[in-house]
């Protein structure tokens, strides 16, 4: 579960009792028979990462259908049989997926992406962390990113969708084509979004906000690029932790409300990028101790 952090506190209120118990049903024993087959007599021994994959591959299963039923919101029976395939990132990595419509698809650092191995009809993919989306045009076939808090609509498009768990805002940015979003709690709420314009929920009062972006900084991570319009100190240290797979320590709150504007897109490095940020923000120095820093 704590690669699907925030998951488990989506509204499952919109899927029917029948729904649920079908759902459960067929989990349990799919469970069943992935339990017997581990159990089963084997003529060798396994070695430790293949019962790790083995149990990996046991929550995915236990999982996957669950997810399909809390963000599906119509009473249409589920497929009988769908299988999913998931990617998942750490810190300081990034992945590149190509799913089976040939839509292209980056992973940010820390994020996971689950999808269909075959579309039936109109196009799912869940989503937590970060993604930019190059999506195949289909008229006959709309393509939805469903994250635990939004979803995205759209037929042919390019765009970012910023949804990490803990972040107090959901960011969808377009730079190509045209997107539809809604908070999941309230689809009627629907904002439109053309090319360099983004679309923030809020996660504490549910509200949207729509803005004027330049989409290409929006989507500068995707070639390893960092750059920061109007940030807090604690939305970079986020994406500094990310990126580079380090903790960072703000042992202070002098620093609460600096807001910060930069652009590194030179490969800088993480004492680089540091230097800068204290040389921004007058009186911060920091310390590197291994993967740590602390600022003070």
């Amino acid at each position: 579960m704590d690669l699907f952090p925030g998951w488990d506190q989506i509204d499952g209120s919109s899927v029917s009792e029948e729904e649920t118990e079908r759902a459960y049903h067929a989990v349990m024993m799919r469970a069943r028979r992935l339990e017997a087959a581990l159990d089963a007599p084997k003529t060798r021994r396994w070695p430790r990462s293949a019962w790790i994959m083995a149990a990996a591959a046991l929550v995915a299963v236990l999982l996957v259908p669950s997810l399909y039923f809390f963000f599906t919101r119509n009473n249409a029976p589920a497929p009988v049989a769908v299988n999913y395939s998931q990617c998942t990132t750490t810190q300081g990595e990034t992945c590149e997926v190509v799913l089976p419509d040939q839509s292209r698809v980056v992973l940010n650092a820390e994020s996971v992406l689950i999808y269909p191995d075959v579309f039936d009809g109109e196009r799912q993919v869940f989503l937590s962390g970060e993604a930019i989306f190059d999506v195949t045009a289909s008229e006959d076939s709309p393509f939805l990113v469903k994250t635990p808090d939004v979803t995205v609509r759209v037929h042919g498009t390019r765009f970012n969708v910023k949804a990490y768990y803990g972040d107090p805002m959901v960011t969808t940015t377009l730079s190509r084509g045209a997107v539809t979003v809604w908070p999941n709690r309230a689809p009627e709420r629907t904002v439109e979004l053309l090319p360099d314009q983004s679309c923030t929920y809020d996660r504490a009062t549910g509200s949207l906000m729509t803005a004027r972006v330049n989409s290409l900084e929006s989507m500068s991570w995707e070639s390893g690029a960092l750059c920061f319009r109007s940030e807090d100190i604690h939305s970079v240290i986020r994406l500094l932790q990310r990126r580079f797979g380090v903790r960072v320590y703000l042992t202070t709150s002098n620093y609460d409300n600096a807001v910060i504007t930069a652009r590194f897109i030179h490969g800088e490095t993480l004492d680089d990028l540091m230097e800068a940020l204290c040389s921004i923000i007058p009186g911060m120095h920091y310390t590197h101790e291994g993967d740590t820093i602390y600022l003070k």
